[in-house]
């Protein structure tokens, strides 16, 4: 029997309590990040994770200029990408070990973004789970992810950090991490 059922309530209001239910089940955790700590213009500003109505997870990353998906592709070496990583296992040392899921965007060609979400299992690559819708906002500076809480196993808590990384760059100096310090924040899911 579903949970509607149960209170007798009319699906559309059943609708708006359940929804209501996901929100309030944890606030969206709000990153700043100083401007101009990383020459890039992926040079992050501000990130925000939260419910969306629907259930899903939302991520917000602000970065500093105007960005359109041609300026992650990269003439040589690895694309630009912005990436929530996560700690799924509360009992993870993040400071000790690798996320066990990223969520990532970067350019699927000059004007399509690509987002998913992925698997991190000891020194394997990193396993494509599922993709994440990406869309940039109407100002262009930020980047909306949106994804699933099963993408992530359905923990009771995440642990993340963002980062973003310029595109062909393979060296620590090109990426620009959020909260900065090694710190991480913690999302609660249920």
């Amino acid at each position: 029997m579903g949970l509607c059922a149960i209170g007798g309530i009319a699906a559309a209001a059943c609708a708006f309590v359940v929804s209501a239910a996901f929100a309030a089940a944890s606030r969206p955790v709000v990153i700043s990040d100083p401007r101009n700590d990383v020459t890039s213009p992926l040079d992050l500003v501000r990130v925000s994770l939260g419910r969306a109505a629907d259930g899903r997870l939302r991520a917000a990353v602000t970065v500093a200029q105007k960005l359109t998906p041609k300026m992650l592709l990269a003439s040589s070496g690895p694309p630009g990408s912005a990436c929530l990583r996560i700690w799924t296992n509360a009992d993870a040392d993040p400071t000790a070990t690798r996320p066990d899921r990223l969520v990532c965007v970067t350019a699927r060609s000059t004007d399509e973004l690509r987002g998913g979400v992925y698997e991190v299992k000891g020194a394997e690559l990193p396993r494509r789970l599922t993709d994440a819708t990406a869309k940039r906002s109407a100002s262009g500076r930020s980047i909306v992810l949106r994804f699933t809480q099963s993408s992530l196993g359905r923990p009771k808590r995440i642990r993340f950090t963002v980062e973003t990384t310029r595109p062909g760059c393979e060296r620590l100096t090109c990426i620009d991490i959020a909260p900065d310090k090694g710190t991480v924040r913690v999302f609660r899911l249920r």
